[in-house]
C-alpha cells in the first residue's frame, strides 16, 4: 500500500500531475462519496480474480485501488464510504484510443490483450460483442451452460410471450417451455404500470402491433429491439405475460416462474434503473457518458537482446470501481433491492446484465464485460471473494472460500440466497413467499430436498435455529395469492425467517455438530396432515446427531418423551381439537416436546431503544445470556420491555471452547398457540437451576 497523502493534497498537485487528475476524476464521480480535503488516501494493488485453466492452474488478476480512510473506514462494519476498489486496471499503451473488432481483438500487430487485460468500451454497446458471447457459450461451454436447474419434463398449462416482430401477446397451451427459444426480461418495476396486461385488455393486446413503437416503457421498448436484434423471436415480461388482476392466471405463472426464467436461453437484467423507464444503458445513443481514460506508466521500448518492441503499460480508469472489495457488481443497483428479481437471476443460465455504463455476460462458465478482455478459451475468469460469486444454484467454478465438499458447498449456496433474499424489499409483504417460491423448486430438483416455508425438511430442526445479525420485525400480512391444500390465504408463520423483515442467518449442515462447533437441535418436530387427521414428523430421515444425543441426554431433557400425537395435543391445548386442527392449513403449526422456564428481559438503554438485544438474567438477577436483535413499535413494550417472559429450548451448543449453551426462543401464546417472539442463548447451568417443565408447544 502507498501512501498518496489527503485529498487535498492529491487535489493541487493535480494540476501538474497527470495520475493525480485520474484519482480526483475518479474520486469526484457522480455516485461517489465526496472526500474530505483531509481524509488520507493509499494505493494499492487489489486482488479483483483469477483466470483458472482446464488443468486448474490459476492465475491472478489485480487492479489498482484508492483507499480512503483506510485505517478506520474500509474494513468496518459496513464497508468503506469513500474508497474506490479496482479503480484502475492496466493495459496495453493506446488501448483507450482503439476500436476492438467483434472477434476481441486489437487491430495493432503484435498487441495481446491477454496480458494485460483492460480495453475501450465503446460509447454504445457493440451487439456484435454480445452475439460473439453467445457464439462462445454455445460452442465451448456445451451442457454446462445448457442444462437447467429444474426437470425438463414438465409442462406449463399456460405461457405468453410477447412477439417482438408482430408486436402483440401470444398465448401458448399445455407447453414444454425446454423446447422453446426466448428471453427472459428481469427488471425493476418502480410503482404503477401504465401499459400491463388486465382481463379487460388481453383480447386487443393479443393484436399485431398492440405494443407499437414509441408507446411502451423505455425498458420493455429497449428489451423487444434487443431481443429482435439478438435473432429471438419471443421475449417474457411479466407486467405483459401475467394477468396482473387475475388471480388463478398469477398463480399458473408464478408457480411456474421456475421454469420460465430456467428454460430462457438468456435472462436481459435491467440493474440500473429504478423504474421501467430507465432501458437499456449502450443501447441507445447518449444512454452512457463516461469516457475511459489512460495513462502511460511504461513506454514501449526496444528489446536489446532479443530484438524487437517491449510492450509499455498503461492504467485505464475502471467503469464501476466498487466501495467494499468483497462486493458484487451488481450490490448496489436499484435492481438488486427488489425481492421478486433474485429468483429470477438465480434461475437464468445467462444473464445479459445491462449496468449504467458497461455490460457484463454472465453463465456458469465465463464472466465478460466490456471493459476487459475476458474472452480466451483456454481460461475462464472468476471474481476472487466470496460475496462477488454469482447468485446461482450451481456454477462450474469453486470459489477459494467455498467448502470442497458438494453437499456442503450445496448448503453454502442455500445460507447465502437466504441472506440475500432477506436483505431484500417488497411492496407487498405478501410477496414473500412467492418471490423464492422458484429458487426452493430449484434447490429441491437439485438435491431432492423438500423445504417447509423456506426451511429445509432433511434439517428441519435445525432450520429453527436460525438467527438474524440484524434486527428483525415481524411479518403480520398474509399470503398474496392462495396457497396449501386448502387454498387460502396464509399467514406466514413464526418459526420460519419467511415470517419476518429483516436479514436471516441460517446454518444448515452435519459439520454444525461436530466437536469444534456442537451445536445440535433438541427437539423433535411433528406437523398436521389432513385426509385423514394425523401427525407425522417434519423430518422423516434419522440425524446423525441423534445417536450422540441418546447417549449424552441432558438432565433437563432426560426421561422425557419426544413423541407426539393427536392425543398429546387435545390433552395439553383443548382449544385444539380436532375440529380446529381440520382448518388449520398443514405445515401451519409445528408441534414438539421441550423444555420451558421463564427469565428476566433487561432491554438496553440508549437514544435507540425501539432496537433491542436485550440481556437475560434469572431469579437471583444475574445475567445468563441475551437476545437476538429485534425492532419493536410502540406497542410491543409487552414483548421486548423488562419483565418475566417464557423461554422454550430449541438446540443445545456443547464443544472444547465454552460452557454448554441452550439455544432458545422467546415465545407467546395467543389463543392456545405459542409464536416465535426473538431467538436467544442461555446457559446451560442457570438453566438447570430454576424452575421449568417439560411442555408440549404448537408453534404457529
Amino acid at each position: 500500500m502507498t501512501l498518496l497523502g489527503s485529498f487535498g493534497d492529491i487535489r493541487r498537485r493535480s494540476k501538474v500531475c497527470r495520475l493525480c487528475q485520474l484519482f480526483v476524476s475518479t474520486l469526484l464521480r457522480p455516485g461517489t462519496q465526496r472526500p474530505r480535503e483531509q481524509d488520507v488516501c493509499h494505493a494499492e494493488t487489489s486482488f479483483f480474480g483469477v483466470y483458472r485453466d482446464p488443468k486448474g492452474g490459476t492465475y491472478w488478476n489485480r487492479r489498482l485501488s484508492i483507499c480512503v480512510e483506510i485505517e478506520t473506514d474500509a474494513y468496518s462494519i459496513g464497508g468503506p464510504t469513500k474508497s474506490l476498489f479496482y479503480a484502475f486496471q492496466a493495459c496495453d499503451v493506446g488501448a483507450a484510443s482503439v476500436e476492438v473488432d467483434e472477434k476481441f481483438t486489437d487491430p495493432r500487430p503484435g498487441v495481446d490483450m491477454m496480458i494485460f487485460g483492460g480495453r475501450c468500451r465503446p460509447l454504445q454497446l457493440d451487439l456484435q460483442w454480445v452475439q460473439r458471447w453467445i457464439n462462445i457459450c454455445r460452442t465451448d461451454h456445451g451442457i454446462k451452460c445448457e442444462r437447467a436447474d429444474i426437470g425438463s419434463e414438465n409442462k406449463l398449462e399456460r405461457v405468453r410471450f410477447v412477439d417482438v416482430k408482430q408486436r402483440c401477446v401470444v398465448t401458448l397451451e399445455d407447453v414444454r417451455l425446454s423446447e422453446c427459444q426466448y428471453i427472459a426480461l428481469s427488471y425493476v418495476w418502480g410503482g404503477p404500470q401504465r401499459i400491463k396486461l388486465e382481463i379487460s385488455n388481453k383480447n386487443e393486446m393479443a393484436r399485431p402491433g398492440a405494443l407499437a413503437a414509441g408507446t411502451l416503457p423505455q425498458t420493455i421498448e429497449d428489451s423487444i429491439l434487443l431481443t429482435d436484434a439478438l435473432g429471438f423471436h419471443n421475449l417474457w415480461i411479466d407486467a405483459l405475460c401475467i394477468v396482473q388482476d387475475d388471480d388463478s392466471d398469477k398463480k399458473i405463472q408464478i408457480e411456474g416462474m421456475s421454469q420460465i426464467y430456467g428454460f430462457a436461453f438468456l435472462t436481459i437484467v435491467a440493474a440500473s434503473a429504478s423504474t421501467v423507464e430507465g432501458g437499456l444503458p449502450g443501447l441507445r445513443p447518449g444512454s452512457r457518458s463516461i469516457e475511459q481514460e489512460e495513462l502511460m506508466v511504461i513506454s514501449p521500448s526496444k528489446n536489446s537482446v532479443e530484438g524487437g518492441i517491449r510492450p509499455g503499460l498503461s492504467l485505464m480508469t475502471a467503469l464501476h470501481p466498487l466501495t467494499i472489495p468483497s462486493e458484487h457488481y451488481l450490490e448496489r443497483t436499484p435492481w438488486n433491492k427488489r425481492g421478486w428479481t433474485m429468483q429470477e437471476r438465480v434461475l437464468s443460465r445467462r444473464a445479459l446484465v445491462f449496468l449504467p455504463e458497461q455490460v457484463y455476460w454472465v453463465c456458469r462458465e465465463a464472466t465478460f464485460c466490456e471493459e476487459s478482455y475476458f474472452e480466451n478459451n483456454l481460461l475462464r475468469f472468476h471474481r476472487f471473494h466470496e460475496g462477488a460469486s454469482e447468485l446461482t444454484l450451481r456454477r462450474s467454478f469453486r470459489n477459494f472460500y467455498e467448502p470442497d465438499d458438494e453437499q456442503a458447498r450445496f448448503w453454502k449456496t442455500y445460507q447465502n440466497l437466504v441472506a440475500n433474499y432477506t436483505r431484500r424489499a417488497f411492496t407487498y409483504q405478501g410477496d414473500a413467499f412467492d418471490g423464492f417460491l422458484s429458487v426452493l423448486d430449484g434447490l429441491s430438483a437439485l438435491s431432492g430436498d423438500k423445504f417447509a416455508w423456506g426451511l429445509p425438511r432433511s434439517h428441519f430442526e435445525q432450520g429453527l435455529l436460525w438467527s438474524s445479525f440484524t434486527s428483525l420485525r415481524r411479518r403480520e400480512e398474509y399470503s398474496t395469492l392462495p396457497m396449501t391444500s386448502k387454498q387460502v390465504k396464509s399467514p406466514f408463520p413464526s418459526w420460519s425467517w419467511m415470517g419476518w423483515i429483516g436479514e436471516a442467518h441460517i446454518c444448515i449442515g452435519d459439520e454444525r455438530w461436530d466437536i469444534d462447533i456442537g451445536e445440535v437441535p433438541e427437539i423433535l418436530c411433528y406437523e398436521h396432515c389432513h385426509s385423514p387427521l394425523r401427525l407425522e414428523r417434519v423430518r422423516h430421515e434419522t440425524a446423525s446427531y441423534e445417536w450422540t444425543a441418546r447417549q449424552n441426554c441432558p438432565s433437563w431433557k432426560d426421561g422425557h418423551a419426544q413423541l407426539v400425537t393427536l392425543a398429546d395435543v387435545a390433552s395439553e391445548h383443548p382449544m385444539l381439537h380436532s375440529a380446529k386442527l381440520s382448518t388449520i392449513p398443514e405445515t401451519q403449526l409445528i408441534y414438539f416436546w421441550t423444555s420451558s422456564a421463564f427469565f428476566t428481559l433487561v432491554p438496553p438503554d440508549g437514544d435507540n431503544a425501539n432496537i433491542r438485544q436485550s440481556t437475560i438474567t434469572d431469579s437471583r438477577g444475574n445475567a445468563v445470556g441475551s437476545t437476538g436483535t429485534t425492532v419493536s413499535d410502540d406497542g410491543d413494550s409487552g414483548r421486548y420491555g423488562r419483565g418475566r417472559y417464557e423461554f422454550v429450548v430449541l438446540g443445545s451448543r456443547r464443544n472444547q471452547f465454552s460452557d454448554p449453551v441452550l439455544l432458545v426462543l422467546q415465545i407467546e401464546w395467543r389463543d392456545g398457540i405459542a409464536y416465535r417472539v426473538n431467538c436467544g442463548e442461555i446457559e446451560e447451568g442457570p438453566w438447570e437451576r430454576e424452575l421449568r417443565t417439560w411442555k408440549l408447544i404448537p408453534l404457529g
